[in-house]
């Protein structure tokens, strides 16, 4: 956090939050476990 705020008043900046979409990061990583599961329990027909 200092950091942060270091470069903000160096830089005499307002925060700017990251880019990083981290919630399609998450998706994109634990889409296939939830499929999988999602087959498992019944939810989606497996594939013959």
């Amino acid at each position: 956090i200092l950091r942060t705020i270091f470069f903000m008043i160096k830089r005499r900046e307002h925060y700017r939050d990251s880019t990083t979409d981290y919630e399609a990061l998450s998706v994109q990583r634990n889409a296939p476990r939830w499929i999988k599961a999602l087959t498992r329990f019944g939810f989606i027909p497996a594939v013959a």
